[in-house]
């Protein structure tokens, strides 16, 4: 750091030495700021380094690689543990222990937990990454037990067996077989009603079970069979339809999934707006208390520069908040004093190194199908600009590979990928820009990538259509069409557009065959009659010839 102070110096320098008051006024920062940057006691952000340079007329390119490079050696390791707690959970949600921490959500907790105390059934909702865990455990059920009611409070996901995993879950808390009780909860829809009132029994009549149910798409999305999930959704709501029930239930869901719910009547009635409490956006008070107060909490201050730079890399976009609490982890496990600065938070990559980082992690985790396979989702995510400046695109569940659902499902676990009501979206820009891998793939054959969105697009148009024959591919797009479906993965919508593309193709090539022989054979007929009618009248010439000579 010493070392990249003194260049700057000499910068400095070999422009001619000029006042800090002069290069204030060229880079349009406070002569303090600037000199401090040359000072060696702490790396100055990328900002005010550029700024620097170019008042110095110094190569931009050449600094902001220096830069970085200086900012990486300078990271440190990021253990698991260390001395102090952490009021950031990164890409994990906040837990009840962390409530202290939970900022940004206070609206929503109050309104929660007004429902949930009128309501048996709650639910709510919102796209990946809104904080629909956080505000289930940090807010709610740390509000429900700040409150001094007696509730007797189970929370838990379904996973891909939610009857086994509800009656392990419930017999830690009420006692006896986790066994048995998963034959009761199979065997009779009131079992769990049942077993709620025995638990309760002894204790005062305002008792009750609270059931948060977390990610409850996984119902869907992982439950093995319709057979258990139906008995899984009739326990509950059994559970909370029984005059006498003592069972109050919420479950969270992913916005992109309250249509599923509509086969459960009960089910998807709670599930409507009115019925329902929405995790949406946070508005930028709110992001900014979620970014700095858990900070103020742990006896920290934030830099007013860090501030104002993650609030806009992240104001108004879905999904980021998990991506700021990483970011903001990383920089609070850099050294630091009683303020956490924007060049920390720079070292540290900010969200651009927390998406990259991660993308990479979770993509090597999967085989060589997945890999395939995320490779295409995440193209597909991105809408490719003719300049190559590449941006998200938002797109419907059905346009990708339905065999892919494991690795999109991964994707939207780790927060690259957020999902809602609308569809699909990278959950920020920044991931076209900042993954090499990912920018790899959209250089590389980018000829067939804008063949392979054309294809996309006019199978949509086909589908949306009911098939009419009128968008299908003909001549020379068709073959390129065949020819890009011989090296890239198409979806079953693709290949059923390029299925009848090739149909009709061959169908108007036999008319035109059919056509020409009916051609063929009327030329023929046509001569036939035509020598025919030469024939009578050379015959009715050569007989009137005779006539007339008989005559003379």
């Amino acid at each position: 750091m010493s070392q990249f102070a003194g260049d700057l110096r000499r910068l400095r320098e070999n422009a001619g030495s000029p006042p800090y008051r002069e290069l204030s006024k060229r880079a349009h920062y406070a002569a303090s700021t600037l000199s401090d940057a040359a000072g060696g006691r702490k790396l100055p952000t990328l900002a005010v380094t550029l700024a620097y340079v170019r008042a110095c007329e110094g190569d931009l390119a050449e600094w902001e690689e220096r830069w970085y490079g200086t900012a990486a050696m300078n990271r440190v390791a990021e253990p698991e543990e260390i001395d102090e707690e952490i009021p950031y959970p990164g890409l994990n949600a906040f837990g009840a222990h962390q409530a202290d921490y939970f900022f940004g959500r206070e609206r929503l907790v109050e309104e929660l937990s007004r429902h949930v105390t009128g309501r048996r059934l709650l639910a709510v909702s919102g796209a990946s990454g809104s904080g629909k865990s956080s505000l289930l455990a940090a807010g709610l059920i740390a509000a429900v037990r700040r409150s001094g009611r007696d509730r007797t409070i189970l929370r838990f996901t379904p996973g891909p067996h939610p009857l086994r995993e509800g009656a392990i879950q419930l017999a830690a808390v009420s006692g006896g077989s986790a066994v048995r009780l998963h034959g009761e909860l199979t065997a009779d829809p009131a079992g769990l009603h049942l077993r709620v009132r025995q638990f309760l029994a002894r204790r005062h009549e305002d008792a009750e079970l609270l059931l948060v149910i977390d990610q409850f798409e996984e119902v869907f999305t992982r439950c093995r069979t319709v057979e258990e999930r139906d008995a899984f959704v009739a326990v509950l709501l059994h559970a909370v339809q029984e005059p006498d029930s003592r069972t109050r239930l919420v479950v969270g869901v992913r916005s992109d999934f309250i249509g599923h719910c509509e086969r459960y009547p009960a089910l998807a009635a709670a599930l409507r707006p009115e019925n329902r409490v929405d995790a949406g956006p946070m508005t930028a008070e709110q992001l900014r208390s979620a970014i700095m107060r858990p900070a103020i909490a742990a006896g920290h201050q934030l830099e007013g520069a860090l501030v104002a730079t993650v609030m806009a890399e992240t104001a108004g976009r879905h999904g980021v908040l998990p991506l700021v609490s990483q970011a903001m982890r990383r920089t609070w496990q850099r050294p630091h004093g009683a303020t956490l600065t924007l060049a920390a938070y720079q070292a540290a990559g900010g969200i651009t190194r927390a998406l990259a980082d991660t993308a990479e992690e979770v993509f090597g985790e999967f085989d060589e199908l997945g890999r395939q396979q995320a490779r295409d989702v995440f193209v597909r995510l991105t809408t490719l600009g003719a300049d190559g400046h590449d941006t998200r695109r938002r797109v419907p569940a059905h346009e990708l590979d339905p065999a892919a659902a494991p690795v999109v499902a991964r994707l939207i676990d780790a927060r690259l990928v957020t999902a809602g009501a609308d569809g699909l979206e990278l959950a920020h820009d920044a991931l076209i820009r900042e993954w090499p891998r990912l920018r790899s793939w959209l250089s590389t054959g980018r000829g067939a990538l804008y063949l392979h969105r054309r294809l996309t697009e006019a199978a949509g148009v086909w589908e949306r259509a009911d098939r009419d024959p009128a968008p299908l591919y003909r001549g020379s797009q068709l073959d390129e069409a065949i020819a890009l479906a011989g090296g890239a993965r198409l979806t079953l919508r693709e290949h059923q557009f390029l299925d009848a593309s090739i149909q009709a193709r061959e169908e108007e090539t036999a008319r035109a065959h059919r056509s020409a022989w009916r051609l063929r054979r009327l030329a023929a007929a046509v001569v036939v009659v035509s020598g025919v009618a030469a024939a009578s009248v050379a015959l009715a010439v050569r007989e009137r010839r005779q006539t007339l000579a008989l005559c003379w």
